[in-house]
């Protein structure tokens, strides 16, 4: 059970030195919302995976703990910890917010926040919106 949470933890851990590039001077550069909808047992720590285009910055208006990276190009790795409520979670600063269709986050791992136990991510939903 533990172990479930100590995998989330490794990745923040390995994220946390990481973080978004400077990116360009684009007039559409902007801020996108995570919106989260939870469908199961309620989950203390969650690690997501956005793709579909460059994400310079990720941050929590909730207050959550947050570390991320992009290891591959349109590609970006989120650990969140904390208190996860339903409605907007993350704001990430894209250099085009005009291609926000073309954004989706993968729930990789999600630990319940009791237990600390893996649970099925299948059960939470997030999505990107303007």
């Amino acid at each position: 059970m533990k172990r479930g949470l100590g995998v989330l933890f490794g990745a923040a851990l390995a994220l946390s030195a990481c973080g978004g590039g400077d990116g360009g001077g684009s007039s559409n550069r902007g801020d996108l919302l995570v919106s989260y909808f939870q469908g199961g047992p309620e989950i203390g720590a969650v690690l997501l995976t956005i793709t579909g285009g460059p994400v310079e910055k990720v941050t929590a208006p909730g207050g959550q703990q947050v570390s991320f990276a992009s290891p591959f190009s349109g590609t970006t790795k989120v650990v969140v910890a904390g208190t996860l409520g339903n409605g907007d979670l993350l704001r990430l600063r894209v250099p085009d917010v005009s291609l926000s269709g073309s954004y989706r986050v993968t729930v990789e791992q999600a630990a319940d926040k009791v237990t600390f136990a893996l649970l099925d991510v299948g059960a939470y939903q997030f999505t990107v919106h303007r």
